[in-house]
């Protein structure tokens, strides 16, 4: 191999892992909004996100009131987990609309 050979390696290299570094950094503030969006949207939850033993990545929730036994009948869970904040949105969405049913039955006894 030539030095201009090695320089245009070492030069396509080194873009390469800026290129990298770049779209990291993207991610990480885009994680970093997704979860204040989250976290502003469902303040009834502890949200943030885990890594497995394998090394995935799960975004969590978790309910902070106390869970009854006529919430686990209408299908609400206390603590959530989803692999992107898109599907742990969604899911958020159905529990709290749940969490609201439970509330407003005891609310009028119906």
């Amino acid at each position: 191999m030539t030095d201009d050979e090695l320089i245009a390696l070492h030069r396509d290299a080194s873009q390469s892992a800026r290129d990298a570094m770049a779209q990291a950094a993207v991610l990480q503030d885009l994680r970093g909004r997704q979860l204040s969006v989250l976290r502003h949207t469902y303040p009834g939850w502890d949200i943030g996100f885990e890594r497995d033993p394998t090394g995935r990545m799960w975004w969590t929730a978790e309910l902070r009131q106390a869970i009854t036994l006529d919430m686990v009948t209408a299908g609400v869970a206390q603590c959530l987990r989803q692999p992107d904040a898109i599907a742990l949105a969604a899911t958020l969405a159905w529990q709290s609309a749940l969490v609201h049913n439970c509330r407003a039955h005891n609310l009028f006894g119906t």
